[in-house]
């Protein structure tokens, strides 16, 4: 690998540690410079997961340390979201690289209209953490583990909506929670992925050592005074960024 490519690998590593700890999307910079480089759609998918595991670890150990992760309740709707991941991460196989990026337009679309809409909840949260998580909320976060095991963009947003508007989290404290969520999404399908021999660990490890760095970076900084709208605003960004980008390739040919 070239010096210019490593260290772009490197920056964008970083970058995508830093967004998924703070908010989400990382892959949106991740997934299109593996593409880029001629890495195939499946394999930079499957790739995707190792920087996103060693960011989401390093930040989660931060948290940690802050006493910011509601172990309780975070455990327990981690479950379902587990299973969620084997199922999505073996269905890959089956779906073709012109239809995900299809699934990625619609997701993103949809994850925009939530976020506007919900913008005064989301900002606010509420205060007091509900005594039970329903039943309703396993079989979400089921699903959302389907999609994050098929193709981890925008997972990330839909568990903090689910942590905020379903299981009445703050999003100080959902976002935490999030970052733990990942690291099983990421531990789960890379080992399914590397069975399938779907990794390219040369440009993984590259990237894993940026994420590294943009993870505990971004665990950091977390705990600033007014990052909670600044973690709205960049996601707004990164989706509106993904939707124009993504819409492009895919109508322009």
């Amino acid at each position: 690998m070239e010096i210019s490519a490593v260290i772009l690998f490197l920056f964008c590593g970083l970058l995508s540690g830093l967004m998924n700890t703070l908010a989400s999307s990382g892959s949106a910079i991740t997934l299109p410079v593996m593409v880029f480089f001629g890495v195939p759609p499946s394999m930079a998918n499957a790739t995707n997961r190792l920087p996103i595991l060693v960011g989401s670890t390093i930040s989660v150990y931060n948290f940690q340390r802050s006493n910011d992760i509601i172990w309780s309740k975070t455990l327990l709707i981690s479950i379902p979201l587990f299973f969620g991941v084997i199922v999505g991460s073996f269905s890959t196989k089956f779906i073709d690289s012109t239809k995900i990026q299809w699934i990625l337009l619609f997701a993103m679309i949809f994850s925009f209209i939530l976020i506007v809409t919900n913008s005064r909840k989301i900002l606010k949260g509420r205060s007091l953490i509900k005594t039970n998580i329903s039943i309703k909320n396993h079989i979400v976060f089921f699903l959302i583990g389907i999609w994050a095991g098929l193709i981890v963009l925008d997972s990330a947003i839909l568990i903090l909506f689910e942590l905020i508007l379903g299981c009445g989290f703050d999003l100080s404290k959902a976002n935490p929670i999030k970052n733990f969520f990942l690291i099983i999404i990421s531990f789960v399908s890379l080992l399914i992925f590397a069975l399938n021999d779907l990794i390219n660990w040369e440009i993984g490890l590259v990237m894993s050592i940026g994420s590294f760095f943009g993870g505990y970076w971004g665990s950091k900084i977390a705990h600033m005074e007014n990052v909670k709208k600044w973690i709205y605003r960049i996601l707004i960004g990164i989706i509106i960024f993904e939707i124009i980008t993504l819409g492009i390739k895919l109508f322009i040919k």
